[in-house]
């Protein structure tokens, strides 16, 4: 016999260690019988954390023919990350 339930974590979440937990002495089958004890699930990762980002220009001064390197740090791995997700005032990457 089975029972589901859909689980939903929490937003801005990021834990590597995660178990849900049945306290077995909450349940009673057809003869009467309670349960016992605890019964844990596998370990889960949940990370609903949205990365952050810190941009960087190497050279805050600049005139006219100069140029700057410019880093781009996110808290974590990204993806589809591209110069159309850059808007530039004044200049050009």
């Amino acid at each position: 016999i089975t029972w589901t339930a859909t689980f939903t974590p929490n937003a801005n979440v990021t834990d590597a260690s995660n178990l849900i937990t049945l306290d077995n002495t909450g349940v009673t089958n057809a003869s009467g019988s309670t349960g016992s004890g605890t019964t844990a699930s596998n370990n889960y990762t949940i990370d609903t954390q949205r990365p952050t980002a810190t941009i960087t220009v190497a050279n805050p001064n600049l005139a006219i023919g100069q140029t700057s390197l410019v880093t781009f740090a996110f808290s974590e791995r990204v993806t589809n990350f591209d110069l159309s997700d850059i808007s530039v005032g004044n200049g050009s990457l």
